[in-house]
C-alpha cells in the first residue's frame, strides 16, 4: 500500500473517530437538554392550571359569594317566602355574572334556588363543609371540594343574614374543575396531557384508553398513590400509565382546611422525547458525514431550531427578567381577569403608577450597572407593600412600576400610597442629582374606582399616570390620589 493511501486511510479513520466522538457527545448533551426542557414544560403547565384555580378561589368565586349573599332583593325574597321573586332574582344574578354553579339554601341547608345547569342536583348541601360553616354564621370560605353531584369544583360559601342579623340561609357559588372543557383548554395552552384524580380514580382527563375513550375511572399509578394521594407531596418522574410511558408531574390539590382533595396530573409521552432525540441523531449523523468541517455549527443550528418552540413558551412567563417581579404582560392579563367578574359589583379597586425620580440622571452619574441594582432594590421594596391576597406589583417599563390593590377604598389607597413612597425613600440609596432629596425617591399617582365603573384598563392607567405627573410637578417624592366618579 502506498504512503499516500496510508495517509488517506489514517486521516479518514481519525476524522471518523473524531466525528463519531463529537456526535455521541452531542447526543448525550442534547438528550439531557430535552429532559430538562420537558421538566420545565411540566412545571409551567402545572403552574398554569394551579394559577387558574387560585384566581377562581381568591378573586372570582369568593367575591361573587359575598356579592350574592348581600343582595337585598334575594334577602327580602327569602325572608318573605316569595319563591317566585327568589327564583327570578337568582336567575338574573346567574345570567349577569357568568358563574357556573349558583345555589341558595335555607337555614337548614335545603336548596331553595338553583338556576344553573341541572348537572349539579342536590336537595341538601350540609354535606359540604363550606356550606355548614356558612350556615353557622362563619366568614365566607373558598375552597376546592367535591360532592355527590359534582366531582370537583372551586366553591365559595357565604352566610345570608336577615334584617336583624340572623342567619337565614347560605349562598354557594363555584366553577367546575371536572369538565372536559377545563382539561382540554389547558392541553391546548400548554401542549401537555392533563388529568385530575379524586381519590385514586381519574375524574377528568385528556388521556384516552386503547378504545379511544377518555380514561375516566382509571386507577392512579402506585408511585402517585404513595407520593401524592397518601403522602401529600409532589411527584416528578417517569412512569407507565394506561400502558403509555410518560414523564409526569403530579401535584396535590388542597382544600381550605389543608386536606388533599384531588391530584393534578400533567404529563408528556416519552415517545415525544424519543422522536425529538431520534430526529437529532439522524440529522446529526447525515450532516456529520457530509459536512465534517462545519458539523458543530450545523448541530448547533438544529438544536436552536428545535429549541425555538420552547423558547417561545419561556417568553410567555410572567416574570421580569431583571427585577424578578411580575412584568407588563402579567399586569395586562391579571387585571382583565380580576375586573371582568367584578364589573357589576360594588368592590373598590385602587391602582398606583410609580416612577423613580430622576432615574436617567442616576444612570448617567452612577452607571447602568448601579441603575439595574437600584431597580432591583426598588422592586423589592415595592413588593413588601403588597401583603394581601390579590394585591400585586409589576414592572410596567423602564423605571416605572404599577401596583394593584383590589378591595381598597380611598382611605386604604392613601395608606398604601404613603407606604410605597416611604418604602423607596427608606432604602437610603444615595442620589446626588435628585432635586427632591439626597437619595433615591419615587413619585406615585394612585386612583380609586368602583370595579363596575371601569370603562377600560387603558383609561384607568392613563388616569393614574396623570396623577403621577401631578406628583412630579409638586416636587416629587410624594403621592397624589384621585377618584374616578361614575358617569352621571
Amino acid at each position: 500500500m502506498s504512503v499516500k493511501n496510508q495517509i488517506i486511510i489514517t486521516m479518514v479513520i481519525t476524522v471518523i473517530l473524531v466525528a463519531t466522538s463529537v456526535l455521541v457527545s452531542n447526543i448525550v448533551l442534547f438528550s439531557r437538554f430535552v429532559d430538562s426542557n420537558f421538566e420545565n414544560s411540566l412545571e409551567r403547565a402545572t403552574l398554569e392550571v394551579l394559577n387558574e384555580i387560585s384566581i377562581l378561589e381568591n378573586n372570582v368565586a369568593h367575591l361573587a359569594a359575598i356579592y350574592f349573599a348581600n343582595d337585598p332583593i334575594l334577602i327580602n325574597a327569602i325572608e318573605t317566602g316569595n319563591n317566585d321573586a327568589l327564583i327570578g332574582r337568582t336567575d338574573e344574578l346567574f345570567v349577569e355574572t357568568g358563574i357556573e354553579l349558583f345555589t341558595v339554601t335555607d337555614i337548614r341547608g335545603r336548596v331553595i334556588a338553583q338556576p344553573h345547569s341541572p348537572d349539579f342536583v342536590a336537595f341538601y348541601l350540609t354535606a359540604m363543609r363550606s356550606v355548614r360553616h356558612a350556615l353557622m354564621g362563619g366568614v365566607p370560605v373558598t375552597t376546592v371540594e367535591g360532592g355527590s353531584a359534582v366531582n370537583l369544583m372551586v366553591s365559595a360559601s357565604s352566610p345570608i343574614f336577615g334584617t336583624y342579623g340572623e342567619v337565614i340561609g347560605a349562598v354557594l357559588v363555584g366553577f367546575r374543575l371536572d369538565t372536559n372543557e377545563f382539561v382540554d383548554r389547558h392541553r391546548h395552552i400548554t401542549g401537555a396531557e392533563v388529568a385530575i384524580f379524586r381519590g385514586t380514580e381519574v375524574i377528568v382527563t385528556t388521556l384516552e384508553n386503547q378504545n379511544g375513550q377518555r380514561a375516566i375511572g382509571a386507577e392512579a399509578p402506585e408511585d402517585i398513590r404513595q407520593t401524592v394521594i397518601f403522602g401529600g407531596e409532589t411527584f416528578l418522574g417517569e412512569l407507565t400509565f394506561l400502558e403509555q410511558n410518560m414523564i409526569v408531574k403530579a401535584t396535590p390539590i388542597f382544600d381550605a382546611y389543608g386536606n388533599v382533595v384531588a391530584t393534578l396530573f400533567i404529563g408528556h409521552h416519552l415517545t415525544e422525547k424519543a422522536s425529538v432525540v431520534q430526529s437529532f441523531i439522524i440529522t446529526g449523523a447525515l450532516l456529520s458525514a457530509l459536512f465534517l468541517v462545519i458539523s458543530t455549527l450545523i448541530i448547533r443550528f438544529i438544536s436552536e431550531r428545535i429549541a425555538n418552540p420552547i423558547s417561545k413558551k419561556l417568553d410567555q412567563l410572567h416574570l421580569d427578567a431583571l427585577t424578578g417581579i411580575h412584568n407588563r404582560r402579567y399586569f395586562d392579563e391579571k387585571l382583565v381577569q380580576m375586573i371582568e367578574p367584578l364589573s357589576r359589583s360594588d368592590v373598590m379597586i385602587s391602582l398606583a403608577m410609580i416612577d423613580i425620580d430622576y432615574f436617567k440622571r442616576y444612570n448617567d452619574v452612577y452607571g447602568h450597572g448601579e441603575g439595574d441594582r437600584c431597580l432591583k432594590m426598588v422592586a423589592n421594596a415595592l413588593t413588601k407593600t403588597v401583603v394581601r391576597n390579590g394585591d400585586f406589583v409589576a414592572r410596567y417599563g423602564g423605571e416605572e412600576f404599577v401596583a394593584v390593590f383590589p378591595n381598597t377604598d380611598e382611605a386604604g389607597a392613601h395608606v398604601v400610597a404613603q407606604k410605597l413612597v416611604e418604602g423607596v425613600y427608606n432604602l437610603n440609596i444615595p442620589h446626588r442629582e435628585n432635586e427632591a432629596s439626597d437619595r433615591v425617591t419615587a413619585s406615585v399617582g394612585i386612583v380609586t374606582i368602583h370595579a363596575k365603573h371601569i370603562e377600560s384598563i387603558d383609561k384607568l392607567v392613563k388616569h393614574a399616570d396623570e396623577l403621577l405627573y401631578k406628583s412630579k410637578q409638586n416636587d416629587r417624592n410624594r403621592y397624589t390620589h384621585g377618584n374616578i366618579r361614575p358617569p352621571t
